[in-house]
């Protein structure tokens, strides 16, 4: 079933509040349909379920998947991660049909993203009975992207200030190889005229527009994770933001852009919990609770789907209490999207 905001209609087709790892939503206009991270994967060991249930939701949420990928003109991928698009023969075939903006493959990119994207292309490009095609790297300037984020290097975290120091200063490092890689070795090009590379481009059919964001960090500063790319779709005066995966948002100036942009409708990734004293740790839980809290007060979404990453712990609740308690307080509509379509969340049941 589709819901309408205006004349901007959605489907939300599979998240973590179903039953396996995924952030896929379905937007339709007058003008175009939309299919936004067409991907699939099985939860982690430690959820609630047994290996045979996970399996079972697994399967359906990829069957969805597929069926909507045969309606949609558009097809975007925000990252290579298996959770945001599908690499079978099947899905790959289907891809073709469709209009795919897709997150570049060359730069503002992981090591592990940087082969699986080529591997991907090669899949498409053999489907189409030729061959991937290489480029000489372009030789250009890649500015820190930490001096892109001016509000979150002011902010002073007490005692946990020369850990992230220190931190930064390492992974600082990890960001530099990755800059050599994309200077060094050959780029790929787009496959064909409907492959498109999406980081910060946009395009517009009829009163339809459709944004991507810059490479945003994938979690925190100079996360491992790498970059993904966001996606502003707006029509007759409404606008939906898809995040695709940035973990609350845990960094400050992410968080500012969304609240710039302010959307009707939000579809955002929570804080992955579940990592908690792990991957995740109390001061950048902190900060994503922090910055979805300003969200709320300073742009007033008329809905937020608040899910991906946080609907893989049964305490999701618990843990962010004091967003939920901030939206009741707001009047701003916030629930998962198991609950927006009538569901309990599957990690509660």
């Amino acid at each position: 079933m589709m819901n309408v905001v205006g004349k901007l209609e959605f489907r939300l087709v599979s998240f973590d509040s179903m039953g396996a790892k995924s952030s896929c939503i379905f937007v339709k206009t007058p003008d175009t349909s939309i299919l936004i991270d067409p991907g699939a994967a099985i939860l982690q060991k430690s959820f609630p379920l047994s290996d045979s249930q996970k399996q079972f939701y697994l399967l359906s949420a990829i069957h969805k998947i597929k069926e909507e990928m045969k309606e949609a003109e558009h097809i975007i991928i925000s990252h290579y991660h298996f959770d945001h698009y599908m690499v079978d023969e099947d899905s790959c075939k289907t891809y073709l049909n469709s209009n795919m903006w897709i997150k570049d493959p060359n730069r503002w990119i992981n090591h592990s993203q940087w082969e699986r994207s080529r591997k991907f292309l090669q899949s498409l490009s053999r489907l189409k009975g030729t061959t991937l095609k290489y480029s000489p790297p372009m030789q250009c300037h890649y500015k820190d992207p930490v001096e892109c984020l001016p509000l979150a290097f002011s902010m002073d975290f007490g005692d946990y200030q020369q850990r992230r120091e220190e931190l930064i200063s390492r992974w600082r490092k990890r960001f530099l190889k990755m800059q050599k890689r994309w200077s060094s070795e050959k780029w790929v090009v787009p496959v064909s005229t409907g492959i498109y590379f999406s980081d910060g481009c946009e395009f517009k059919t009829g009163n339809t527009k459709v944004r991507f964001s810059r490479p945003l960090f994938h979690g925190i500063e100079y996360s491992a994770t790498g970059w993904v790319i966001a996606t502003i779709i707006e029509y007759g005066g409404k606008k939906l933001l898809h995040t695709s995966d940035l973990q609350g948002p845990v960094i400050e100036d992410h968080a500012q852009w969304i609240i710039d942009e302010n959307p009707d409708i939000l579809i955002l990734d929570g804080p992955p919990t579940y990592l908690l004293g792990y991957l995740l740790n109390r001061t950048n839980l902190d900060r994503s609770i922090n910055n979805i809290i300003r969200i709320i007060k300073e742009s007033v979404p008329n809905l937020i789907i608040y899910d991906h990453h946080l609907l893989r712990d049964p305490l999701y609740r618990e843990r962010t209490e004091k967003v939920w308690d901030i939206a009741v307080e707001m009047d701003v509509s916030i629930m998962t999207a198991a609950e927006y379509k009538g569901l309990v969340p599957v990690v509660l049941k």
